[in-house]
C-alpha cells in the first residue's frame, strides 16, 4: 500500500512508482545471506530484475520468479507452509561453527 499511496501521491507528474519485490538475495546486508544457498545469487537477481524493467516499462510491481513462492502463498492456501519452509531455512544470524 506504501507504494500506492506513493504513486497516487505523484499522479500527473514525471515521477514514476515502481516497487521491487525482492526475494532472499545473496548479500552482507543480513547476517548469513551472503553464503545462504538458499538465497538468490545478487548477480540473478540484478539480471532477472533488469530485464524485467526493460520488457515491461510500464510495470508497477517487478517479481524475479524466486518471489513468488512467498507473495503468492496466500492465494494458493499454503501461507503458513511457506513461512515454515523459509524460517527453516533462514540463518537468523547464526555465528559460524554453530550456534
Amino acid at each position: 500500500m506504501l507504494s500506492e499511496s506513493i504513486r497516487l501521491q505523484f499522479a500527473g507528474t514525471s515521477v514514476k512508482v515502481v516497487e521491487l519485490v525482492p526475494p532472499a538475495v545473496r548479500t552482507a546486508l543480513r547476517p548469513g545471506h551472503e553464503d545462504n544457498e538458499l538465497a538468490m545469487p545478487l548477480a540473478e537477481f540484478v539480471a532477472e530484475t533488469v530485464a524485467l524493467l526493460e520488457t515491461h516499462p510500464d510495470a508497477k510491481e517487478i517479481q524475479v520468479e524466486r518471489v513468488k513462492f512467498l507473495r503468492y502463498g496466500e492465494a494458493r492456501g499454503d501461507y503458513d507452509q511457506v513461512v515454515a519452509t523459509i524460517n527453516a531455512s533462514e540463518p537468523h544470524g547464526k555465528q559460524p561453527g554453530g550456534v
